[in-house]
């Protein structure tokens, strides 16, 4: 029977007070003692203690009423000061795990509220509930851990590619400033050196009189430091272009993480006049034969016809839109839309303003 620790039966203890319950080592007499737990019972023990008990492999939890298996490589240190804190937080963890659908899987809010309030439901049963509440609530979780096993694993994969794109977007911004920041320390130093070495050679063209070779020297300077910023600039658009890159293919890799094996994505029939627009009119349907035509016939006969692809059912739609294009053109129809439209406008204009109301009050 494993005995729980709960706020109930924890006592309020100090870390001077904290005592190991096998050897009774304090840390009042040994500051460096080191007490580790075990997620299975969460009783605390002695780092020295659990070598000795466990490194030859499971036992039975030496503290009275217990009779957990323990294992050696289950024991870590306590996270948090209140051990009820640290089960909850694991059972928390534990729970998430499986319980882990998300909003977009619902198809309305209260659905997904209802998820959350069973989910919290059961954590609590697992933390504070009695040992039948308790046992519940762990058959449950076991029984829905076993029906959507597939799921589970599907938004596992999806919540750790969402991990490694945030991982992969916080790396690329650091590698956008980085390359900001190296383009601008590379165009403070040149431009320190082509500074010093322009004064020099217009002192020397000075010492000489020769006013255009300054004029030059000037010229060359201000091309240079241009040429220079430049190239910081298309150093740092190209780690944007990177960076872009990268956010494409996590983007990608995000769709397709959280699909089920052997769903593939729908592919959407392309449309060359754009969605919902169709050149059928209702006016005429195309026959695939039409009576013959003398003069269709000699000219669809002629080899430098033939020879660009000319096609006969191409003429005759285009014949059928010519003759019944304007059939669809009525003016009066036209006429009564325009009068309505200006009917409307006109009383959008005859209504007041928002200031214009005036409001009475009824207890007056």
């Amino acid at each position: 029977m494993v005995q729980y620790l709960t706020p109930s039966t924890l006592s309020p203890l100090t870390k001077l007070d904290e005592y190991c319950p096998v050897c009774k080592s304090s840390r009042y007499l040994n500051p460096a003692i080191q007490f580790l737990i075990e997620p299975t019972c969460y009783h605390k023990m002695c780092a020295s203690c659990v070598d000795r008990l466990f490194g030859g492999g499971p036992g039975t939890c030496p503290v009275a009423g217990c009779g957990a298996r323990l294992r050696a490589a289950k024991f870590r240190k306590q996270t948090f000061d209140d051990i009820a804190v640290e089960r909850e937080v694991d059972v928390r963890k534990r729970v998430a795990k499986v319980f882990n659908k998300r909003e977009d899987e619902f198809t309305t809010k209260l659905e997904w509220d209802d998820y959350l309030e069973m989910v919290e439901a059961t954590t609590f049963d697992i933390v504070n509930g009695n040992k039948k509440e308790r046992e519940a609530a762990e058959r449950l979780l076991q029984e829905y851990e076993e029906t959507n096993r597939q799921a589970i694993e599907r938004n596992a994969q999806r919540e750790k590619a969402e991990a490694m794109a945030f991982l992969a977007r916080e790396e690329a911004e650091k590698e956008v400033v980085r390359a900001a920041r190296e383009a601008a320390v590379v165009e403070t130093e040149e431009e320190k050196r082509e500074t010093l070495m322009s004064r020099r050679a217009q002192l020397e063209a000075m010492s000489k009189g020769d006013l255009e070779a300054v004029e030059r020297i000037k010229a060359g300077f201000a091309k240079r430091a241009e040429e220079r910023r430049r190239k910081a600039r298309l150093d740092v658009e190209n780690a944007k272009g990177i960076r872009e890159g990268r956010e494409l293919a996590l983007n990608s890799f995000l769709a397709n993480a959280g699909k089920e094996e052997g769903e593939e994505e729908e592919e959407e029939e392309w449309e060359p006049l754009g969605k919902g627009v169709d050149d059928k009119s209702t006016y005429f349907e195309l026959l695939e034969e039409y009576p013959k035509n003398e003069w269709i016939d000699d000219f669809m006969s002629l080899p430098q016809v033939a020879a660009g692809g000319y096609s006969r059912t191409e003429w005759y739609q285009r014949s059928l839109h010519e003759a019944f294009s304007g059939l669809t053109v009525f003016l009066g129809e036209e006429e009564e839309e325009a009068e309505e439209e200006k009917k409307g406008r006109q009383r959008e204009r005859s209504m007041p303003d928002r200031t214009d109301i005036m409001i009475v009050d009824p207890v007056s």
